[in-house]
């Protein structure tokens, strides 16, 4: 059994579900040939608690200065600037190093672009020996070309859209695989709730926000049967459940998300790279409660353009848009739901590990000759 390297980093929820998502699919591969070897090199170079600290101060600077985020992000875009910082890595870079000495992989899958720059430090790309390279873009749309300056063999899209966006980019288009976002198999059953029924919504809190209890206390005003999560910040949880005085479900961390996405009518989040292709493998609509200037909102734009749900950025807007969501006999929501049901599915971490297992099929034929 091949050991295959997938490669994550915990800056943004994207890149480790889709990572772990590929790893499921590879470890119940029918083939029974591979085993899905999950890795975030920031964690295993910096340990736990440093790399927790970078983790944080990126989402500190997404979330309070978004104007500097998307200053930066559109700087990655136009500027080779991720090759530059690799010098600044050297600890990731040395357990890159140590992993390709432990698993020697013919394959590598990678969920976070900075890899990619490391490959030309052991081979050459014309040395048979070099390991195959697929890259899981985790962006929707909005495509930073931090993502295909750096070599990869293929590019693996969340969707359609996305594909056209890197061939206008200039990655050639027999590189690019629109297979959908990896998520977990879980989802693949699809929502099947219907407008008859009493809305059920599913509300994603981020404790970090200033106005998370506003929002927990306006939803919960609405004649509809709401679940909130809120992570695992128990003092959080309390206030939530006191704003919303027993007319929500308030959960902490739970691990049911792909349960309670199924049997929601709508999901209220920020557009993360995660949460949004989830909703859109379950099939479930999604009101925008905030966007991140660059990734996220090539993620909003995904949902909103496609009129698969809409922008909810305050409380009061939210909730103004679920009311009229379900009025009329849930009209809109009805529209909504058919618009979704059409950007993807739930296969697309199953598609990944049929691409590992053929790659790896013509690595060993290859070495056979």
């Amino acid at each position: 059994m091949e050991k295959i390297p997938v490669l994550s980093a915990g800056f943004g929820e994207g890149h480790n579900a889709a990572a772990r998502a590929v790893v499921a699919a590879l470890n119940r591969h029918p083939s029974g040939s591979v085993q899905g070897d999950f890795h975030d090199l920031f964690l295993e170079a910096y340990g736990p608690e440093k790399a927790k600290s970078q983790r944080d101060r990126y989402i500190h600077l997404a979330n309070n200065y978004p104007r500097v985020w998307g200053g930066l992000y559109h700087a990655l875009d136009k500027i080779p600037l991720v090759s530059w910082t690799v010098p600044l890595v050297r600890p990731v870079v040395q357990a890159w190093g140590e992993m390709l000495a432990q698993t020697q992989p013919k394959v590598i899958v990678t969920a976070y672009p900075l890899y990619n720059y490391f490959l030309p430090k052991n081979w050459k790309l014309s040395d048979p020996e070099r390991p195959r390279v697929i890259t899981v873009v985790t962006d929707s749309m909005t495509v930073n070309r931090a993502w295909h300056r750096a070599y990869s063999d293929w590019y693996v899209t969340p969707n359609e859209a996305t594909a056209a966006i890197m061939r206008r980019q200039g990655v050639p288009e027999e590189k690019i695989l629109p297979y959908g976002f990896p998520v977990s198999d879980r989802l693949r059953a699809r929502s099947q709730v219907t407008a008859t029924e009493r809305p059920r919504v599913l509300l994603m809190l981020n404790p970090g926000r200033r106005d998370a209890v506003e929002w927990a206390q306006t939803l919960s005003g609405l004649e509809i049967d709401l679940t909130i999560t809120v992570g695992k910040d128990a003092d959080f949880k309390l206030a939530v459940e006191q704003a919303t005085a027993g007319r929500a479900v308030v959960l902490g961390w739970t691990d049911k998300i792909p349960e309670l996405m199924l049997s929601s009518h709508v999901v209220v989040s920020k557009a993360g790279g995660a949460t949004t292709h989830e909703c859109v493998a379950a099939g479930v609509p999604m009101i925008i409660t905030q966007v991140i200037p660059g990734q996220e909102a090539g993620n909003a734009r995904l949902i909103v353009d496609h009129g698969a749900g809409a922008y909810g950025l305050t409380p009061t807007q939210a909730r103004d848009v679920l009311q009229q969501a379900f009025a009329q006999q849930g009209q809109v929501w009805s529209q909504w739901k058919a618009a979704i049901t059409d950007l993807g599915d739930a296969d697309g971490a199953d598609r990944i590990a049929d691409l590992v297992v053929r790659e790896l099929a013509t690595k060993l034929a290859t070495a056979a000759a």
